[in-house]
Order: C-alpha cells, then sequence, then structure tokens
C-alpha cells in the first residue's frame, strides 16, 4: 500500500496552457438559509441577585444563588435570567460549575457581568457551564474567565541552563507565570519562536514524550526544573530556546462552556478570556449560532494564550453560524466543525455483528442509536454498496492500551458483506447532512489551524486568518495520525472572500488552503486516497499572502471550481514534506472535473517553487485558463 502512494504523488508539471475536456457545470449552492430561534418572551424575569449573588460572596454562595434562580425559572417559566453587572466568583465541586439543563425559551442576559471559575478542591472539573437538552435558550453580555491570581494557566519560558550530566534543562519564565502546586501538571506544550508570536519549524523547544521525562519541578517563582531519563534525549536543547507551557489544575481540565443535545441555542456578545481547555465543546447540538463574540487572552494582561482549543462542533445535523466574531490565542484549532466515523479497524463476530475497535467514546457515542443507518466503504473511502440500520450496540471499556482505548459491538438487521476486510470504515448516513455559515470572523495567532471542518453545505465567507502555525482553512475527511477519524464525505461548500496572510510558520502540509480527503499519518504526512470523497466545491476570490508552502491544494476531489483567487507569495520556505518538493503553489492529486480559472501568483519575496502541478490521475476534466505568473520558474534548492 505504502509504495502505491508514494507513486500518486509524484510531481508532474502541468503548462498553464494544456487544457483538459470542460468541467461539468458546478451547482454548489454551500448552507441552505436557516434561523436560529430566539426564545420567546413573556416578561417573566428572575435576578440571580434576588438569591445571594454578589461580587462579594464566596464562589460556592454564588453558585449556589445560581441554582436557586434556575430553579426559579424552571417553577414560574420565566423568560429572563438577569446576571447584573459586576465581577462574581464561582465554583462548586461539581464536575459543572453552573447547571442549564432542561431550559425552554430562557435569555440569561449578563449586561456586562464577569464570571471567574477556579479549580477544584476535589472532585471531577469538566465545565464552567453546561447546558444540556436546552431549547430556544439566549446567552448574551457575558465574560468568562479563569483565576490566574491562585492557578495560571499558560506562560512563555526560556532554557536557561542546560545540564547534560545530570540530564537537567532549567526554563525561565518570560511571560505568564508559573503555578504553585504539587504535583506541577502539564497539558500540551509547543515550540516557541518570539520573533513572530508563534511555532516555527526548528526553531524553539517542546519536551519529548511524557514516558522520557524522569520530572518537572518548580525550584523558584520563575523557574522550572526538567530532569531527562537519558541525556540522549537533550541533543537538540540550546539555551536560549522558548517554549510554550500549558498547566493542568489537579482535579480537572474544564472547558468555559460544554453543550449536549441543545436546539436552538444562541451566545451572542459573549467574552471568553481563558479556559484551561476548550472555550465552547459541544456534541450533538442543531440549530446553534455562535455571533459578535469574542475568544482571545485578557487585554493588558501577562498572557499569550486564551484557552487550548478554541470550538470543537461535533456530531451535528446542520445549522451552525459562527459570525462577526473575534478568535485568538488558541492553542489548537480554533474552530474544529465535523462529524465522525468508525475507523479503527473492523472485526467480524457473525454475519450480522462486528466489533468497531479503537475509539475514543465522546467521538463515537452520538454516532450511534438504534436506527442509525451506517454505510461501509473501504480503505480508499469508496461506498461498498452496503449500508444497514444498528439493531443493538454495547460499548466494551478500555480494551485496548492506547488513547483510542474502547470498542462498541454492533448488530445490524442485515447481513454484512461476506468480505469484509479490518480496514474498512462506517459512517453514519443520518449524518450525511450538514448547513453552516462562517463568516465575518477574525482569527488570529493560533498554534494549529483556525479552521478544521469536515461537513457538507457552507459557506465559508469574508473572514481573515493570520498568523497560524498550520494551515488555517482545511475542508477534508481524514484519518488522522490513526487516531481520529474525521468528517464525513464532504460536498457543496463555498469558500469566498477570505484573506490568509502569514500562516503555516510550522510548515505543515499540504497548503494554507487546503481541501481533500486521505491520510495524514503521523505527525504530518498527508496522502490522497483513490476516491473523490469531496465533492461540489466553489473557491473564489480568496487571498492567500506569505504562506510558508504551496499555497492551495486538492485532494481527492470532484467538481471543483478554483477561480479569481490573488497568491501572494507562496512557497517562501523549502518545501519540508518530500511527497511535495516540485510541486509548486497549486497542486491537485487525485481529483477530476477541477476547473481552474482567472487565478493570479505574485512573488515579491524569494519563491523556492512555482507553477501549477497535478499527478498522473488528475487529468479527467481538469481545465486551466487565463491563469497568471504561474510560469516555472528556476528550481532552488
Amino acid at each position: 500500500m505504502k509504495n502505491r502512494i508514494r507513486w500518486w504523488i509524484l510531481p508532474l508539471a502541468v503548462s498553464l496552457c494544456q487544457t483538459g475536456p470542460a468541467a461539468q457545470p458546478q451547482r454548489v449552492t454551500g448552507s441552505a438559509p436557516f434561523e436560529v430561534e430566539l426564545p420567546r418572551q413573556n416578561g417573566r424575569k428572575v435576578s440571580v441577585a434576588e438569591f445571594g449573588a454578589s461580587p462579594d460572596a464566596s464562589p460556592r454562595q454564588n453558585a449556589e444563588a445560581f441554582d436557586r434562580a434556575l430553579e426559579k425559572v424552571r417553577r414560574t417559566k420565566a423568560s429572563v435570567l438577569e446576571i447584573p453587572r459586576g465581577v462574581y466568583r464561582i465554583g462548586a465541586e461539581r464536575p459543572s460549575d453552573l447547571l442549564f439543563t432542561d431550559l425552554e425559551d430562557l435569555s440569561v442576559e449578563g449586561d456586562g457581568a464577569e464570571l471567574v471559575f477556579g479549580r477544584h478542591a476535589a472532585g471531577k472539573h469538566e465545565n464552567y457551564i453546561f447546558f444540556q437538552r436546552c431549547r430556544r435558550v439566549r446567552l448574551s453580555g457575558v465574560t468568562l474567565d479563569w483565576d490566574w491570581a491562585d492557578f495560571p494557566l499558560f506562560a512563555i519560558a526560556r532554557v536557561a541552563e542546560v545540564n547534560r550530566e545530570k540530564a537537567e534543562v532549567i526554563l525561565e519564565r518570560v511571560h505568564g507565570a508559573i503555578p504553585d502546586a504539587e504535583p506541577l501538571l502539564f497539558g500540551v506544550n509547543r515550540e516557541w519562536n518570539p520573533a513572530i508570536g508563534n511555532r516555527s519549524r526548528n526553531e524553539g523547544y517542546t519536551f519529548p514524550a511524557p514516558d522520557r521525562i524522569l520530572s518537572r519541578t518548580k525550584t523558584a517563582p520563575d523557574r522550572i526544573s526538567v530532569r531527562y531519563k537519558e541525556s540522549h534525549d537533550m541533543e537538540r536543547v540550546k539555551v536560549g530556546q522558548q517554549i510554550q507551557l500549558s498547566f493542568k489544575p489537579e482535579h480537572g481540565w474544564p472547558s468555559a462552556i460544554g453543550v449536549h443535545d441543545c436546539r436552538h441555542l444562541t451566545f451572542d456578545g459573549i467574552t471568553i478570556y481563558s479556559a484551561p481547555y476548550i472555550a465552547v465543546n459541544s456534541l450533538a447540538t442543531d440549530y446553534f449560532q455562535i455571533v459578535g463574540s469574542r475568544i482571545e487572552p485578557r487585554p493588558g494582561a501577562d498572557r499569550v494564550l486564551s484557552t487550548y482549543g478554541g470550538m470543537e462542533i461535533h456530531q451535528v445535523r446542520g445549522h451552525f453560524r459562527l459570525e462577526n466574531c473575534h478568535v485568538e490565542g488558541i492553542g489548537d484549532d480554533n474552530l474544529h466543525l465535523s462529524n465522525h466515523y468508525l475507523g479503527g479497524g473492523l472485526t467480524r463476530i457473525d454475519d450480522r455483528t462486528v466489533y468497531a475497535n479503537y475509539l475514543q467514546q465522546w467521538s463515537s457515542k452520538d454516532l450511534l442509536y438504534r436506527g442509525a443507518r451506517m454505510q461501509l466503504r473501504d480503505a480508499q473511502f469508496r461506498p461498498r454498496g452496503w449500508s444497514s440500520e444498528i439493531a443493538e450496540y454495547a460499548y466494551e471499556f478500555n480494551v485496548h492500551k492506547s488513547a483510542n482505548a474502547h470498542r462498541v459491538k454492533i448488530r445490524f438487521r442485515d447481513p454484512l458483506p461476506a468480505d469484509l476486510r479490518e480496514d474498512d470504515k462506517l459512517w453514519n448516513e443520518d449524518m450525511f447532512t450538514g448547513n453552516y455559515v462562517i463568516r465575518g470572523n477574525v482569527f488570529r495567532g493560533g498554534l494549529c489551524h483556525a479552521l478544521y471542518l469536515g461537513l457538507s453545505n457552507g459557506l465559508v465567507e469574508n473572514n481573515r486568518f493570520t498568523n497560524f502555525a498550520y494551515p488555517p482553512l482545511v475542508v477534508n475527511t481524514v484519518l488522522r495520525w490513526d487516531r481520529w477519524f474525521i468528517g464525513n464525505p464532504v460536498s457543496n461548500v463555498i469558500i469566498r472572500g477570505n484573506i490568509l496572510t502569514d500562516n503555516n510558520t510550522a510548515q505543515r502540509d499540504p497548503a494554507s488552503l487546503f481541501v481533500g480527503a486521505g491520510y495524514d499519518r503521523a505527525p504530518s504526512n498527508y496522502l490522497p486516497v483513490e476516491e473523490p470523497v469531496v465533492r461540489d466545491i466553489l473557491i473564489e476570490e480568496n487571498r492567500v499572502e506569505n504562506s510558508a508552502c504551496a499555497a492551495f491544494a486538492l485532494f481527492s476531489a470532484e467538481n471543483v471550481t478554483v477561480r479569481n483567487n490573488l497568491f501572494l507569495d507562496s512557497n517562501t520556505r523549502p518545501t519540508v514534506q518530500k511527497n511535495y518538493r516540485g510541486m509548486g503553489n497549486v497542486f491537485i492529486l487525485r481529483s477530476k472535473e477541477v476547473e481552474l480559472t482567472g487565478n493570479r501568483l505574485e512573488n515579491r519575496k524569494p519563491c523556492h517553487e512555482r507553477g501549477i502541478y497535478t499527478d498522473p490521475f488528475s487529468r479527467e476534466g481538469v481545465r486551466m485558463e487565463n491563469n497568471r505568473g504561474f510560469d516555472p520558474a528556476e528550481k532552488r534548492d
């Protein structure tokens, strides 16, 4: 299999004057109009102040006051919950500090109120606020933050000393603070380049795998000692290198807002300054919109990051809107909008029953229910021509020794194919929907992707993406790192009028703007599949500027129009991933019925590769006309 994939992507330059058969007419409509219903008003109001919530109250007192206010809301069916302006410290020793469950037609109005949360003394901590089974609920005018004075979440440190005899590295704080906590627990830590305020390849310092570390200890207010088990793990460590640190509270890694099984939910004019984990973590929620809101480090504070992750929106049937928001300083993806599939390996039990292996429960639990119609596809994502409804299913936990530790036993109503293979995949056909608008947002300074989209029927329009370590705009169906099974077969998406500037600083393949399907092998090695999984895409009038790697790439796709886009200064650094060397500014692999018209390339900086490239499998119906500036230039090593 590896050998076959390698020769698929041997680069083949295509002259701009070469023209294939005309592509089929585009019928790409993007998102269909939809409205998220707002709460119905009845004039009845409840204030948390009535029950003792106050800036002077203790965190527990405020949590109890919110609980009593919500109980009155349920009892009286009030349509407004008021939070008067002020700073409220809130904490309850339960997974979610504030619980908004089984509510209907409620506006939670903050009027600029700030809610500050902190670490728990004991017990699991999952969310500041949790919305579950709510219908027509709106949250507005509130700011959410973490108590950094008690426990700082993120810092930037530099390598101050390297002692190879002791296998020790001393880190010294540059920004932020180091918690006074035992044990000193770390989250995800990444290399840091202060010159760009982000990650970049071969700059900075990062820890090796946890099993290679002996200890990490705070030795002074601004210093951490990192002891390695073996000194050879320190070969690349140098004094002066910098690292982004994240710290984990002992009793949980909470998100700011958790959401599950809600309908017609609106977040309007909210601000999230920080949370240890995700800003908004949502599962199985439809008709959900986040508008006019901000996720960013608190202005004026000594903070570089706001949250580890931005918005994780999964297992939806559609109707999501992100509009006129500002998202900045996120350690992982800003918005990951996708459904998942079962791709970890199938084991036949009998003619109707299989084990689906290597699963994480959070990414699979809402895909599975009685009556769900599951479609079988092979390792190349080709439909096997078989689907059936789930008759019964049951999880078996911690079967495997991996991050994907679980498996699920599924019995179908119809017989399985006789030639079922272990590497076949199962998609939930009920979730081949999607309907979303991502428009007018500003995404800035992220350590991974800005948008990572695996859903059909979308409009991505008039957004700005600046200074991202990875490709900022990705639309794909992917098996990533043999751990994550991301995206439905994507179709009917418009990507229009976006501006992407100074991105892919860590030089992750394939390109700053990427549409496609395939396998992303760890740590980063994206390979296409034979099936054109992604279909009916329109990419027009975007501007991609100062991209370290290629500006645009297309994998395993059909019926795609790329027109009137401007690519400025792409391939400004030598291509790192050998699979893509020599493929230029724009490349197309394993795709058909593709039209590239009216696109323009300008290079004001040294350009290491130029041209539009396709592989030998992308000749069917590929048409290129009126593209300017892509004539192949002299190759530079």
